[in-house]
């Protein structure tokens, strides 16, 4: 279903206004309210992960923050601007994202999907560093080996991974201010070995390049082992938002979840990690 409305209320040292924000947030589908005055804010140099049960409203935050829901740009701000005073192809130099859901029938080949990350810096007319950027985005997510094959001939894993090279090759440079990038289940059609790649890939940029970094993530020991925040959604509302220790110990987790939820440290990351079993 379609959200139909939103309503809302009014390297160098980065300006506190340097973050993708949004504001008491409202977004509803019928009668159906999607997300609920969600009040939150994506910050350069952090890799936070979206958690929560099915159906909690974290992709529709996620578009909502893109830019994708027009009716909720008078909440969402970029850099200090409000989204709707921000022109498409202005934004489209300033954030990128990667969809849950890609076409996997696209007549293009791995490398040319690559290459359309940079078309808002380049018009059209691509550079020598617009190449060199795309050939580095997809090494760093291993799709390079795939350049030349056809994106409908691969799997949705490799698709995911060229997916995501587009999307580091958006924001890679070339724009003045903090860039952010929007990863929707990035890691849902890899293997354990890329799932781990992918997502320490997603804290380096942000830690590395100082992008903000917001990732949904099901698996809450994974989101715990590379976020550096956690914030938990459910019914729409934000119901937890801080570290991974305090988010997988508190009891909105286990509330909203339906779990009995023990947390330990690993010992050889000195991360949480939750064991978790459903509540009697």
């Amino acid at each position: 279903m379609r959200p139909s409305s939103c309503c809302c209320c009014a390297g160098a040292p980065r300006r506190n206004t340097d973050m993708l924000s949004a504001r008491h947030l409202t977004v509803t589908a019928g009668q159906r309210r999607l997300i609920d005055d969600v009040s939150i804010d994506v910050r350069p140099g952090e890799m936070l992960a979206l958690i929560g049960p099915n159906g909690a409203g974290k992709t529709t935050l996620l578009r909502a923050l893109s830019g994708d829901i027009d009716a909720a740009c008078d909440a969402v701000s970029c850099n200090g601007r409000p989204l709707r005073h921000i022109p498409a192809a202005e934004l489209a130099t300033l954030r990128a994202v990667h969809a849950q859901h890609q076409r996997s029938d696209l007549d293009y080949t791995a490398q040319q999907v690559v290459a359309l990350g940079r078309f808002p810096h380049h018009g059209g007319r691509p550079g020598a560093d617009d190449r060199a950027i795309a050939r580095a985005a997809m090494a760093l997510t291993g799709c390079d080996a795939m350049a030349d094959r056809l994106c409908s001939t691969l799997s949705g894993g490799e698709q995911a991974r060229v997916h995501l090279a587009r999307a580091l090759a958006q924001i890679w440079r070339g724009t003045p201010g903090a860039h952010f990038l929007l990863l929707d289940e990035p890691v849902a059609a890899l293997d354990i070995a890329w799932q781990h790649r992918v997502l320490a890939c997603a804290r380096d940029r942000a830690h590395s390049r100082m992008t903000g970094v917001l990732a949904i993530v099901h698996d809450l020991n994974l989101a715990a082992r590379y976020a550096d925040r956690l914030v938990l959604l459910a019914d729409g509302r934000i119901r937890a938002d801080g570290s991974p220790f305090e988010v997988l110990q508190s009891a909105a987790l286990a509330d909203a979840f339906g779990l009995d939820c023990r947390v330990w440290i690993d010992p050889h990351t000195s991360r949480p990690l939750l064991m978790a079993e459903p509540a009697a």
